[in-house]
């Protein structure tokens, strides 16, 4: 696919299809569905599995939410975006769930019981810890978590993962990639 803003770079999906393929998960849970290019390479992937992926509802609007919970970034992406363009009308939509709400309220009981964790959203401190400790209760304490935009340009996603470190979790960078990893057994 052409790179679009907003999107997973080849590099970066060939890191998480390679995990994927491994893992080989009955379920999984991606957080930021955006045009759903991911959404559907994993549902390629893994042509058994289901995959959840959550993304604001359609019509929020970005600016201008005194009710938010949680500050919100990538403004510019939320106000572009056609949730799940990429695999409407493809053959592996049967196997893709979405769903729409924001994080900071959403049940993410919603999502089943997925194995592998794909966390996307927001980027800020809030919502990648809400998002990450939400993933964690659902899976038990287990499973694979993949963290996209753990970079110097989202310190809020370095800063959250340096945390889970500090408690013993062994997350590292995938070289190459802004991507992080940890698997909680």
């Amino acid at each position: 696919m052409a790179y679009q803003d907003g999107m997973l770079p080849s590099e970066h999906a060939m890191a998480l299809l390679s995990i994927l393929a491994a893992e080989n998960p009955a379920e999984v849970l991606e957080i930021g569905t955006f045009m759903g290019h991911t959404t559907r390479q994993m549902a390629e992937t893994l042509p058994a599995a289901i995959i959840h992926t959550v993304d604001l509802p359609e019509k929020f609007i970005a600016q201008g939410q005194p009710e938010q919970d949680l500050p919100k970034d990538d403004f510019h992406l939320i106000n572009c975006r056609s949730v799940g363009r990429e695999f409407k009308g493809h053959p592996a939509a049967s196997r893709i769930r979405q769903h729409f709400g924001d994080t900071a309220q959403w049940d993410f009981r919603e999502a089943g019981q997925p194995a592998v964790f794909f966390i996307d959203g927001s980027h800020t401190y809030e919502y990648c810890k809400n998002d990450s400790e939400k993933c964690l209760e659902l899976g038990g304490g287990r499973g694979v978590f993949l963290w996209h935009d753990c970079d110097d340009y989202h310190p809020g996603i370095v800063t959250f993962l340096a945390e889970w470190r500090r408690q013993g979790r062994d997350i590292q960078r995938i070289a190459g990639t802004s991507l992080a990893y940890w698997k909680g057994i």
